[in-house]
C-alpha cells in the first residue's frame, strides 16, 4: 500500500491528498502533526530524513517536494490525468506551479505564521518547546524555526505580504477571465496547486479575496469545492483550517 506522511490538506501538506484523491488512488494516511514536530520525531526522521513534509512512500523510494509529487503522482499511477496534453497548457501549468512555489507561498507563509502558526506553536510549554527544536536534525532548520517562534513580523513586513497576496489574486482572476481553468480549458495540476495554497484566502484576506474584486476567482474556487475529490481530502483534516474548509464547502453549495 502507497504510504503518504503529511499534516493537514493545506499548502504544501495538502498538495498530494488533493490529488490521490483526485486521481482514485488509495494510500495509507500518516498524519504528521505539524503543531507537536512530529515532523521531527525519530520514527519520522527513518523515512523523510530532513524532517519535512509530505514524504511519499511508493516501491521502496522516499519521495518528497509538494508540487513535483503531483506529476509524480500524476504519471505513476491509473485514473485521469490532470497534466494537459497540449505543450503551451502544459508549460502554463509548470509556469503556475513554479510561481505558487517561489512568489506566493512565502507571502502566505508570514501571514499564517502571524495568524496562526506562530500564536499556536507559542502556547507551548516553553521547555517542551525548546526540547523540540533541539531535536531537528538540520541546524539551518533548528535556527529557522528558533528565530521565527520568538520573533513578530513588523506591519510593513505584514502589509507587504498581503499586497503580493492580492496582486497574486488579480493575476488569478485576470488569468480565471480568459480560460476556464489556470492552465486552459481544462483542470489540472496548476490548479491544485494553486488551490492548496488559495482555498481559503476569502477567510485570511477577505479583501483581496472577494466575490466583487475578483469574481472569476470566487467561481473557480466554487467548482473546486464542488469536487468530491476536494471534500473526501479535508475531512482527513484535524486543524480548524480543514473544518472551515468544509464549511466553505457547504457555504459554496447554498
Amino acid at each position: 500500500m502507497l504510504q503518504l506522511y503529511t499534516w493537514d490538506p493545506n499548502s504544501n501538506s495538502g498538495k498530494p491528498i488533493f490529488m490521490l484523491k483526485e486521481k482514485g488512488v488509495d494510500f495509507d494516511f500518516h498524519y504528521i502533526d505539524l503543531l507537536k514536530f512530529e515532523q521531527h520525531a525519530p520514527e519520522y526522521l527513518k523515512v523523510n530524513p530532513s524532517g519535512t513534509v509530505p514524504t511519499l512512500v511508493h516501491a521502496g523510494r522516499s519521495l518528497t517536494e509538494s508540487s513535483i509529487l503531483c506529476e509524480y503522482i500524476d504519471r505513476a499511477f491509473p485514473g485521469p490525468s490532470f497534466t494537459p496534453a497540449d505543450p503551451a497548457q502544459r508549460y502554463r501549468m509548470r509556469l503556475w506551479c513554479r510561481d505558487v512555489d517561489t512568489k506566493y507561498a512565502p507571502a502566505l507563509s508570514v501571514l499564517g505564521w502571524h495568524m496562526f502558526m506562530g500564536p499556536m506553536v507559542r502556547k507551548m510549554d516553553p521547555d517542551e518547546l525548546k526540547r523540540r527544536i533541539d531535536r531537528i536534525p538540520l541546524k539551518e532548520r533548528r535556527i529557522a524555526w528558533s528565530t521565527a517562534i520568538k520573533s513578530t513580523f513588523t506591519e510593513e513586513q505584514l502589509q507587504g505580504a498581503r499586497d503580493r497576496v492580492a496582486q497574486w489574486v488579480r493575476n488569478m482572476d485576470a488569468c480565471l477571465e480568459r480560460t476556464a481553468w489556470l492552465a486552459g480549458p481544462t483542470y489540472s495540476i496548476a490548479d491544485i496547486v494553486t488551490f492548496a495554497n488559495a482555498y481559503a484566502l476569502p477567510v485570511s484576506q477577505p479583501q483581496a479575496a472577494n466575490r466583487d474584486i475578483a469574481p472569476h476567482y470566487w467561481e473557480w474556487l466554487r467548482r473546486i469545492y464542488a469536487r468530491p475529490a476536494i471534500r473526501a481530502a479535508f475531512e482527513m483534516g484535524r486543524t480548524p483550517l480543514a473544518a472551515r474548509a468544509l464549511e466553505m464547502i457547504r457555504e459554496f453549495a447554498a
